[in-house]
C-alpha cells in the first residue's frame, strides 16, 4: 500500500488516518480515567498520567510528532518506575503506550497537522471508505456466506458506492444508460453463459 502513491499520476503523499492514531490512544485514556475514578495506582501518578495522555493526543493532532514522542517517552518512564507496585492497570497502560510509541516512530513521516487539514476542509480520516469496504465487500466476499457476490457484481456495487460518496450518483442516474467501456479489465466483464454440447 505504501508503494501505491508512487504509482499515481499526480504527486501524492502518504498520510496516516487520524482514526488509527485516535484508536490507539483511546484505550489509554479509558484506563487512565478508570484509574482516576477508582483511585487505583499510586496517587501521585494519576493526575499526571491523564494529563500527559491528553497532551500526546493534542500534539499528534497538531503534527508535533517529535514533542509527542518525547512526552510519550517521559510518560512511559514514569509508568515503568511506578509499575513495581504490581498494578495491572499501570502495566497495561505501559504496554499500550509502548505500542503507540512504536507506531508513531514507524510512521513519523506520515503524521501531519490534522487540525490544520480539518480547518481547511480536507479529510483527516477515511472512515467512510473503510466502512463501505468492510460492510459492502468483506461480508459478501467471504466464502462462508450463502449469497456470495461475483467479482463483477462487487466491482459494480463499489462503483455505485463511490459515486454516491463523491456526490456524482444523482447526475449519473439522470444520464441515459450506456454500455460498459471496452477498457474494463476482463476480470470484471460478465462471462458469457456456458453452452451445452449437443
Amino acid at each position: 500500500m505504501k508503494r501505491l502513491p508512487r504509482a499515481m499520476p499526480k504527486p501524492t503523499a502518504h498520510i496516516i488516518d487520524w482514526f488509527h492514531i485516535a484508536m490507539k490512544i483511546q484505550p489509554m485514556q479509558q484506563i487512565a480515567d478508570h484509574m482516576a475514578r477508582s483511585r487505583s495506582g499510586p496517587l501521585e501518578t494519576l493526575p499526571a498520567t491523564d494529563r500527559d495522555i491528553r497532551a500526546v493526543k493534542w500534539r499528534l493532532w497538531h503534527g508535533q510528532v517529535d514533542r509527542a514522542i518525547r512526552d510519550l517517552e517521559q510518560l512511559l518512564a514514569r509508568l515503568k518506575a511506578s509499575q513495581g507496585d504490581g498494578e495491572f492497570s499501570i502495566a497495561r497502560l505501559h504496554s499500550l503506550g509502548s505500542q503507540l510509541l512504536t507506531y508513531v516512530r514507524s510512521n513519523r513521516g506520515a503524521i501531519v497537522n490534522y487540525g490544520k487539514r480539518y480547518r481547511a476542509g480536507l479529510r483527516v480520516a477515511t472512515t467512510l471508505a473503510e466502512l463501505a469496504v468492510n460492510s459492502l465487500v468483506a461480508k459478501r466476499m467471504v466464502k462462508k456466506q450463502q449469497m456470495r457476490w461475483s467479482l463483477h457484481g462487487a466491482h459494480m456495487l463499489m462503483q455505485v458506492r463511490t459515486a454516491d460518496l463523491n456526490g456524482e450518483l444523482h447526475d449519473r442516474l439522470r444520464t441515459r444508460f450506456r454500455q460498459p467501456e471496452p477498457t474494463v479489465p476482463p476480470m470484471f466483464k460478465p462471462k458469457p453463459p456456458l453452452l451445452r454440447a449437443a
